[in-house]
């Protein structure tokens, strides 16, 4: 139980030591030894065994256990407990004496008794506190020199260190002093001498010995004190266990008696509910026969005087109390509540007449008084609520400004006293649930708050027709909508505040106990809001939607685009204004959400009865905002039908117009693909009836009669194709307004398709109606065939360049559609603009994938397709310039050379065939130089109108065409001399030059300028030229390795030498026998030539193939 005890009990255990023999032999026993081996009489145990040294030392607690556990109390437990405790201490102290005298014989200083203890324990604490206040001038004094004699340095010097010692063993907090620092100060002092160093550290040794002596003794005071404390703790930690156990048990008792007797509790309670229960309802019964009693006397008392009872009279109080036949419950009109509840009930039993059980228990006798009072209560109910109506009608109008602060502040003058109009409706609620009072409170409520509802067209026709005949002002007709709907928002927003607190229920208040939950539910207020507003919203004469329609109607009237377009920006102001009103009405529907803290907030609590009518108030708020969000549902899908219809049909027009403006004719509209691609893109948007815009292109037969400045200067102005982007991005801007950006639920999808659609028709009409004749009509009106007439060479320089078939006018305009093009995508597409609020960005801010794919389908067929015809008018602009090409260099140069003699008479050789020993001039041939001028001219043309990428294709191909249209003619037609070879070199420099003014690909040009060497060396050098210095055919080098073999001996053929005319037979040369047969080859020209096989596309893909 502690460690004195088990220290103790782990004595017990050990064995003792015993001497034998006379030389004081010590023998050992117990231990590691086999105690089988031991001498048994050698053993002597002097200790009790453990257990009965555990049953000594173990807190007995008689006091504890003399106390009454049911009836002590806690105080006695811990009297009992601190009693035990100190008898157990005592009595370990006696035992720890009895065993320390056993053992030493003395009681000495190692004696641990409880006295002493104290003592040593108060001796330490004094002596720690002495060396703690000594501590600065005892670390002062051990690094001070000392003088005197060695001895009493050496006396002193020990002193010091035993002090410092000393500090650091009472006090280890304390900081200056550690082991390892006593230490070099005790051997500061002894220098070289073993002797002095020897006697200091005996001394030091004594002095640790004695303060390890003391320690250990402080050690063990402190464990048998922690012992004594641990043994108190258990015994008083008994006490409370023994008190909790009794708590616990008396727990048990009392949950045990409650659920014994709660049962009962609770049937007692239910029967006496039930009894209660009963008794109201006998109290109910008892009220409602002595109200029909009376009721009764009265009609027997009228039809027996034949005098008919004023009935309505006495209840409005035309006649005095004093002379009322009637009861003063239906005649007074603080009675009214009570009046209107027993009508309610007696009329309840004239609808139970109907029950057959209740039918055939009468006798004609007591049928016809039935009958005379169920007439009578008719009577009196009818001309009680029309009593309370006209109260209730009279305060309304009289009206006040609204203040629901408290009660009390409904009664000041000039306030609406809404707590009278709320005791009338809760009277008024009893017949028929109030309804006559809610129509005629909503009857009331537009009369006077809407006058502009009333204003009917029958009584402003006047007005109208002046409108008509007169400009539409649309601020005007702004301000007037904003004026209308913020009436609308105000009125309301008021009304709701004064309905929720006259017709809903009041809280339960003091006094107010037999008020009646049931007669006003908390749903009532959201019924009469829910009239109200079908009443100033949807009346079909004087609601807002009808006036809204006139005002749309007066628009129409007007019969022009102007007012189309004044119409859409109604619509679009309509749409905005409603979709505020609406959001504000919502907000006040809400607040109408009462907390049952509006009146009385002060109690602490409420009935279940109103907890019910909370959770119906929420149902009811629930119900009218979801009736708000249908009529809002309503007013904008025909104003959006109405509204996209409108859109779609202007928007189109106004395209149109901008054609028709320049003069342009467009074609009979015709119903096409497109068309329907365009419906299909907008689907159920705008409803069945959504427009189809006709697709109406321009006349290409016109187009081509005006040419290509008609083109430039009509339909491919700036302005002109500028124009249709404008009004498509306003049509955008207004959808956007009108459908939101998916707003609300449903309106995504609406939107999507709404935004798709108008792109889609965007898309028909500046691709089919527009661009696609105009660049259809740019290359028809190309003419590919040359004039018949040859080209008077060479040019002058110094005048305007021929067109070479293809006017500058069509590059300008091509340059203009691709402008347009991309001013199409920049200003409707616009993709990974953000903010720019067009096609791309409202289609990803909806989220439908559907309706953003379709957009982009429409979008790539519009380029694809103008693609596809822009591609088929440039080739054709291509063709055409190389017809005019071949034109100036066949024709013209061939022109050129018969006006000039030839020495021999022949003109079949060509340009190039000039004889030996004729002049060279440094400049091109005539040819050449005039096609190289065209060429650049037309160049400037070309690269304005194209991108980099298409000028570069367009290039390239141009310059295959110029080499394909040069070598033909040269191994057809052409022969050349080793003079003309230089002629003809200039002239394939200058063509390559312009060649490489665009594209990448011009290696033929290359090949060309190398296999013209074949014309300028003599024929004894041929075979290095064409196999390379080895002269190998096969070993790829020379012309043979570069271009071919057969190419390579095809244009070799076209020298002037290469065949000779002996008599009347023309052979080839000696040279060329020779050549081919030291090269081992055959004449590839012996037989049928195919030219194809050398353009520039078969070098090209030749190339290819290689690489």
């Amino acid at each position: 139980m502690s460690r004195q005890r088990r220290s103790q009990g782990n004595k017990d255990l050990a064995w003792s030591f015993k001497q034998e023999g006379t030389g004081g032999t010590t023998v050992t026993s117990g231990g590691l030894y086999d105690l089988d081996t031991l001498n048994e009489d050698l053993v002597t145990a002097q200790r009790p065994s453990p257990s009965a040294f555990h049953d000594i030392t173990e807190p007995k607690m008689d006091s504890l256990r003399a106390l009454n556990k049911d009836t002590a109390t806690f105080k006695d437990m811990i009297r009992a407990a601190d009693a035990d405790v100190a008898n157990h201490a005592a009595r370990m102290r006696k035992l720890n004496e009895s065993a320390a005298a056993a053992e030493g014989g003395t009681t000495g200083k190692d004696a641990s008794s409880w006295r002493e203890r104290e003592e040593r324990r108060r001796k330490w604490d004094a002596k720690a506190d002495a060396l703690k206040k000594e501590a600065p001038t005892i670390l002062r004094l051990a690094d001070t020199p000392i003088e005197g004699t060695q001895a009493e340095v050496t006396k002193e010097r020990m002193a010091r260190w035993q002090r410092a010692l000393e500090l650091y063993v009472y006090c280890p907090e304390e900081k200056g002093v550690d082991w390892l620092k006593l230490l070099e100060k005790l051997m500061e002092g002894c220098g070289d001498d073993e002797e002095e160093m020897l006697e200091a550290l005996s001394q030091a040794s004594q002095v640790c010995s004695n303060l390890l002596d003391q320690t250990s003794l402080a050690s063990r005071d402190a464990a048998d004190a922690m012992t004594e404390a641990e043994d108190a703790y258990h015994i008083r930690l008994e006490a409370h266990t023994m008190l909790a156990d009794r708590v616990s048990e008396q727990a048990e008792k009392i949950e045990e008696q409650f659920r014994t007797n709660g049962r009962a509790a609770l049937k007692i309670g239910q029967q006496l509910e039930l009894a209660e229960a009963k008794k109201r309802q006998c109290d109910t019964a008892s009220l409602l026969i002595r109200q029909w009693w009376m009721m009764e006397n009265l009609a027997e008392q009228e039809e027996l005087s034949g005098e008919e009872l004023q009935v309505n009279e006495e209840v409005r109080g035309v006649i005095p109390s004093s002379s009322c036949r009637m009861d003063p419950l239906f005649t007074r009109p603080e009675n009214s509540l009570e009046a209107a509840r027993a009508l309610k009930a007696l009329r309840t039993v004239v609808k139970s007449r109907g029950n057959s059980a209740s039918g055939t228990l009468l006798d004609p006798m007591s049928r016809h008084r039935f009958d005379v009072t169920s007439k009578l209560i008719q009577r009196t109910s009818v001309a009680l609520e029309s009593r309370l109506i006209n109260s209730f009608s009279e305060i309304y109008v009289n009206g006040g400004t609204y203040d629901f602060s408290s009660p009390d502040a409904a009664t000041r003058p000039g306030r609406l006293n809404w707590v009278q109009l709320r005791n009338l409706a809760m009277a008024l609620s009893n017949f028929d649930g109030g309804r006559g009072l809610h129509k005629r409170y909503v009857q009331m409520v537009v009369s006077s708050r809407f006058p502009e509802l009333h204003q009917g067209k029958g009584g402003n026709d006047d007005s109208d027709s002046d409108e008509d005949d007169d400009h539409l002002d649309m601020d005007s007709m702004r301000q007037k909508l904003s004026n209308l709907f913020h009436r609308v928002n105000e009125v309301c927003t008021a009304e709701f505040q004064l309905i929720s607190n006259v017709f809903s229920s009041p809280p339960v208040g003091k006094g107010d106990a037999t008020f009646d939950l049931t007669s006003l539910s908390d749903a009532v207020p959201f019924q009469v809001a829910r009239t109200l507003l079908q009443r100033v919203i949807s009346d079909p004469r004087d609601g807002l939607q009808a006036r809204i329609n006139d005002l749309l109607e007066s628009i129409d009237r007007q019969g022009d685009f102007d007012a189309g377009t004044k119409k859409l920006d109604t619509f679009v102001v309509i749409h905005e204004k409603a979709a505020g009103l609406f959001t504000m009405l919502k907000e006040s529907a809400q607040t109408m959400l009462m907390a049952n803290s509006k009146i009385g907030a002060d109690e602490d609590q409420r009935s279940e009865e109103y907890q019910a009518v909370s959770d119906e108030n929420k149902r009811a708020v629930a119900s009218l905002i979801q009736y708000l969000t249908t009529q809002e549902m309503s007013l904008s899908s025909s104003h959006r039908r109405g509204y996209l219809n409108l859109e779609l049909r202007l928007l189109h027009h106004e395209c149109c117009y901008c054609l028709d403006r320049t003069g342009a004719k467009l074609v009979v509209p015709k119903r096409g693909k497109e068309t329907v691609r365009h419906n299909q893109a907008l689907g159920q948007a705008g409803g069945p009836a959504t427009y189809e815009a006709p697709v109406m292109p321009l006349d290409k037969h016109h187009l081509k009669k005006i040419g290509f400045s008609g083109l430039l200067n009509g339909v491919l102005k700036s302005s002109v194709l500028r124009q249709p982007l404008m009004h498509a991005t306003d049509s955008l801007a207004r959808a956007r307004l009108m459908f939101g950006m998916g707003q609300g639920f449903g309106d995504m999808d609406s939107t999507a398709r709404v935004i798709t659609g108008i792109f889609s028709q965007m898309c028909t009409f500046y691709g089919s109606s527009f661009l696609f004749p105009i660049i259809e009509v740019l290359g028809d009106l190309l003419d590919t065939k040359p004039p018949a007439a040859p080209p008077n060479l060479p040019f002058d320089e110094n005048s305007p360049a021929p067109d070479l078939g293809v006017d500058g006018s069509f590059w300008v305009g091509i340059e203009r559609i691709h402008s347009a093009a991309k001013a199409f995508d920049r200003e409707l597409w616009a993709e990974q603009r953000k903010g720019s609020e067009r096609v791309w960005e409202i289609l990803e801010a909806t989220g439908s994938h559907t309706s953003l794919t379709l957009a982009k389908d429409q979008r790539v067929r519009f380029f694809q397709e103008l693609e596809e015809r822009g591609e088929t008018a440039i080739l054709r602009a291509l063709d055409t310039i190389s017809t005019h090409i071949s034109w100036v260099l066949v024709a013209g140069s061939e022109n050129m050379l018969k006006n000039r003699v030839l020495k021999m008479g022949d003109r079949s050789g060509g340009p190039y065939a000039v004889p030996a020993g004729s002049a060279l001039d440094n400049s091109n041939s005539p040819a050449v130089k005039s096609l190289t001028f065209c060429l650049r001219a037309q160049f400037v043309h070309i690269q304005a109108a194209l991108t980099p990428q298409s000028l570069s294709a367009f290039w390239t191909a141009l310059s295959m065409r110029l080499y394909d249209i040069l070598g033909t003619r040269l191994l057809q037609h052409y022969y050349v001399s080793m003079v003309g070879a230089v002629n003809l070199s200039r002239d394939v420099e200058a063509l390559r030059s312009v060649a490489m003014l665009a594209g990448t690909d011009h290696q033929h040009w290359d090949m060309l300028r190398e296999l013209l060497t074949l014309y300028m060396t003599p024929p004894n050098a041929l075979k290095t030229i064409l196999v390379g210095p080895e002269g190998d055919p096969n070993s790829g080098k020379g012309l043979f390795g570069q271009a071919g073999k057969v190419q390579a001996l095809v244009f070799m053929s076209r020298r002037v030498d290469y065949r000779v005319k002996v008599g009347n037979v023309i052979q080839k040369s000696a040279w060329v026998v020779e050549l081919l047969e030291d090269l081992g080859v055959p004449d590839p020209t012996d037989g049928n030539v195919n030219i194809a096989m050398y353009s520039a596309q078969s070098l090209r893909n030749r190339r290819l193939k290689l690489s």
